[in-house]
């Protein structure tokens, strides 16, 4: 069984992927629980507190906050190997709102970025790939055309 962390700070978010094995068990320090969203790419897991009865389970696909557990630490089970994305603040006083695009015309008013979570889907017929990201103009409007991807827009509030 294995587990493998990935972080990459960036100038305004970091972000950072969990990859773990079915049956991993992996507890992360209150130090490093930033991410306020994730995505789980693939297999599924139990997330909760250390010590705690309350957890919650997570599949592929989902896209959820993690708001009520920053800076406080997490343990993940891996219920079958999984592999997992999570949006970082770096501090910890600002927030941001995240959600999944759809086929959308797309026109943001605050400090926005987006990041391909997977497939081939286009932004203004610009063709992406898993893991890109830009950062957003609030006097543009965006063209999504999801094509069977996953894109998550994310919003500083």
């Amino acid at each position: 069984m294995s587990c493998q962390h990935y972080f990459k700070k960036l100038d305004n978010f970091s972000v950072c992927a969990l990859k773990a094995n079915k049956g991993v068990l992996e507890v992360e320090p209150d130090s490093e629980s930033c991410a306020i969203y994730q995505y789980v790419f693939n297999g599924s897991a139990k997330i909760g507190r250390p010590f705690e009865s309350e957890f919650f389970e997570v599949k592929t696909g989902d896209f959820f906050s993690m708001k009520d557990y920053l800076y406080t630490p997490r343990m993940y089970e891996a219920l079958e190997d999984f592999y997992m994305f999570g949006f970082n603040i770096q501090n910890k006083d600002e927030d941001w709102h995240g959600r999944l695009l759809k086929d959308e015309a797309l026109k943001v008013e605050n400090e926005s970025v987006i990041i391909c979570l997977d497939g081939n889907p286009f932004i203004n017929n610009k063709r992406l790939v898993q893991f890109d990201y830009a950062d957003l103009s609030t006097d543009k409007t965006y063209d999504v055309e999801l094509n069977e991807g996953v894109v998550a827009l994310f919003t500083k509030v």
